[in-house]
């Protein structure tokens, strides 16, 4: 040590920096979670760690995701059954039955929304196999399984509200990234069901428009699916959308998730030859749906077999998604919702 060093009292000196140090990271982390701060590098020593692993965060926060709007009905007439009152359900039911997944599996530490997935082995590809896409599927499940993914956890709008379930339905939505898919892992389960179900999407990024797989993951593997996704995803995965306010871990993760989900490109729909497209029914022209909604709109044409989503999002006021619509809008869309396919 120097005579210098010995002046200053290195030992101490360190300390001293450390303790100034320690908060100022600590408030740095803060301020870069919250989307006021923008960090190029790593944070720590064990986020230095994690960012070199498969399941690294895909991106830091430039800044806070606009939060998801409270889900409330405005009694447009839409609905065909009121409302489901889960007044008397409790948010610590909601996590009670949530972590019957495993806790150590939800309501995760995270940085980014999105987990990065490594580069895809095929360079250059445009179109995956389906057995590519079946390996994205499991892979999303095995980071989530073992911990490793950022799962949303919320009771579903569209899945409770409605004549589909009329019970809460528990989900955990993850999402996964590279540049050659969007991967979606749904993990699900209704209040009555002691099981749990997996689902996923892969949206096929190397092609034009993109192609969205949906799936079942079973036992023995992923079953692609066409004919029941189809009939509330029209247009790759759906928002975010709690059914309460409380009924959700964490609702700024929720926003980050829901945001990427909103910045998808549009995208076509895989059918399997066992699972085919199902009737449609008259295509969705009313000008206030179709200005994003159409053969060269943001997302895809809606139709009749649509008709259970369209009927809570606009109840509920989340479509379309800039402003309410108005009275005799709304009687339009009802006289188009009860027409005869």
């Amino acid at each position: 040590m120097s005579v210098l060093e010995q002046a200053l009292g290195l030992p101490r000196l360190e300390t001293a920096i450390s303790d100034v140090m320690t908060p100022l990271h600590t408030l740095a982390r803060r301020l870069a979670l919250a989307g006021l701060l923008f960090v190029p590098t790593a944070l720590s020593a064990a986020e230095t760690e994690t960012s070199t692993e498969s399941h690294a965060p895909a991106t830091t926060r430039a800044h806070t995701p606009r939060p998801i709007a409270p889900a409330e009905p405005t009694g447009t007439g839409l609905l065909l059954e009121p409302p489901l009152d889960l007044s008397a359900f409790t948010r610590e039911q909601f996590i009670e039955k949530s972590s019957t997944i495993g806790a150590h599996r939800i309501h995760r530490p995270w940085t980014s929304p999105v987990i990065a997935l490594p580069p895809h082995p095929r360079t250059g590809a445009k179109g995956l196999t389906e057995r590519e896409v079946m390996d994205y599927m499991v892979e999303a499940r095995r980071l989530f399984d073992e911990g490793k993914a950022v799962p949303v956890s919320d009771i579903g709008l569209i899945s409770t509200q409605e004549d589909v379930v009329r019970q809460p339905m528990f989900n955990h939505i993850s999402g996964f990234s590279n540049d050659a898919v969007r991967v979606y892992l749904l993990v699900q389960n209704t209040a009555s069901d002691s099981g749990w179900s997996y689902f996923s999407i892969v949206q096929d990024l190397t092609l034009t428009p993109a192609l969205d797989y949906f799936a079942e993951l079973k036992a023995t593997g992923p079953k692609f699916e066409g004919t029941s996704c189809y009939k509330c995803h029209s247009s790759g995965p759906l928002g975010i959308h709690p059914v309460r306010e409380d009924l959700v871990l964490d609702a700024e993760l929720a926003a980050g998730l829901n945001q990427f989900i909103a910045e998808q490109p549009r995208s076509r729909f895989h059918f399997p030859p066992d699972s085919p497209k199902p009737e449609p029914g008259k295509p969705l022209t009313l000008k206030f749906c179709s200005r994003c909604h159409s053969e060269d709109g943001d997302r895809d044409t809606l139709y009749q077999v649509h008709s259970h989503p369209i009927r809570v999002l606009v109840d509920f006021g989340y479509m379309p998604p800039n402003r309410r619509l108005k009275p005799e809008e709304i009687a339009e869309l009802k006289e188009w919702l009860e027409q005869k396919p």
